[in-house]
């Protein structure tokens, strides 16, 4: 009951910084289910109260907890994932890390794509060796990573645009050909929802 009274009153303060919002908005699991359904492939075929109660395992409240947010990785170089979650992937029950990164405004000096791009290359390293990742060189065991990019304020021709990355196989020469469940290991998207104005 608290949750849906701090909702209301976020959904209300039109001062507020957007990352700030969006940060608290996209923790409530009933939005994530909606964004994840509507999103993500894992979880396209699911209903919203299935996958509530995926998002239920673990976490009883109605907002998911962010994982450590800090990847001090490489010296000198630490980033902040804004959202960060370890979820079961329903198609195959391996776990799945999804970074969520609302961005008030498009930076401008750089195209986003390459800044979630970075922040996808750090992430498929980072459970390396972590008590929620893989371990040694069990590199067979890499959890897939999903990052998510929101801009909410951007150029008007970027409206209602939401762009897909994720990697393919192409065989060049010989007969080789992998399933998609050995290389489906990283997607980025990119979304600039309209702006009414």
């Amino acid at each position: 009951m608290e949750d849906k009274k701090e909702l209301k009153e976020i959904m209300q303060e039109s001062k507020r910084l957007y990352d700030e919002q969006c940060k608290k908005i996209l923790s409530y699991k009933q939005i994530l289910s909606y964004l994840f359904q509507s999103c993500l492939e894992e979880y396209k075929d699911l209903s919203l109260e299935e996958i509530q109660d995926l998002l239920d395992e673990g976490q009883s409240l109605d907002k998911m907890i962010s994982k450590n947010v800090e990847d001090q990785s490489i010296r000198g170089s630490m980033i902040r994932y804004d959202l960060l979650y370890k979820l079961k992937n329903p198609q195959n029950s391996n776990s799945m890390w999804i970074d969520i990164e609302p961005q008030g405004m498009d930076p401008g000096t750089y195209d986003l794509f390459h800044r979630a791009f970075y922040y996808g290359a750090r992430m498929v390293g980072r459970p390396r060796n972590d008590p929620e990742g893989f371990r040694e060189d069990d590199f067979d065991n890499i959890q897939k990573i999903i990052t998510l990019w929101i801009c909410l304020q951007h150029a008007k021709y970027k409206n209602d645009t939401i762009n897909k990355y994720v990697l393919e196989e192409k065989c060049i020469l010989g007969q080789l050909k992998h399933s998609k469940d050995f290389y489906d290991l990283i997607e980025i998207q990119v979304m600039y929802p309209r702006q009414y104005q």
